[in-house]
């Protein structure tokens, strides 16, 4: 019989989220998260290497997800980039509560802020450099994927905030159409 019990990660995701909303995040240890999750604290760091890491963990996964999804698309690049968003809202979409309770530590920490920011940087360079690689113009791929981006926070961000919006997917389908209306 094994000693751990499984999914680890995901119980100290799950506490750590818990810990953060009702202590805040700056109150919050490691030693904390990893007592409420069950696990020791070198279970801890064998996961995350710090406490923000449980809320930007999953950053490499989702990258790979839509470069993948670039890679793979036989459309245009702008039909391409429609793909990577609806694979994004697929992704999350079973994950909604956790994306809720995960932007309301976020956006009330300013170094989480600074660091969702940069995130987003690197998924941006990330589909730009797989678009050139497709042969797309530099200059179309980066506004291409600044504004498929764009869109993309502008529907997660109701998504998350707002109660019983539609699926994210189709949030980020009535982005583009606002958008398309008004260009």
């Amino acid at each position: 019989m094994s000693r751990w019990k499984p999914g680890s990660r995901a119980r100290l995701q799950d506490a750590a989220l818990d810990l953060f909303l009702e202590r805040g995040y700056s109150a919050t240890t490691t030693a904390a998260i990893a007592e409420r999750a069950g696990v020791t604290d070198r279970t801890f760091y064998r996961h995350f290497k710090d406490k923000s890491e449980v809320l930007f963990g999953d950053e490499g996964r989702i990258e790979r997800l839509m470069v993948d999804a670039v890679t793979v698309s036989g459309a245009t690049s702008a039909g391409a980039l429609r793909e990577v968003l609806h694979a994004l809202a697929q992704d999350f979409e079973p994950r909604r509560a956790k994306a809720v309770r995960r932007a309301s530590v976020v956006e009330a920490v300013p170094d989480l802020a600074e660091r969702e920011l940069w995130k987003l940087r690197t998924w941006s360079q990330a589909l730009v450099t797989a678009l050139i690689e497709r042969g797309e113009d530099a200059f179309a791929a980066r506004a291409q994927v600044e504004v498929a981006l764009a869109l993309f926070r502008t529907a997660f961000h109701r998504w998350t905030h707002e109660e019983g919006p539609p699926s994210l997917d189709g949030l980020i389908q009535d982005a583009y159409t606002a958008v398309e209306l008004h260009t």
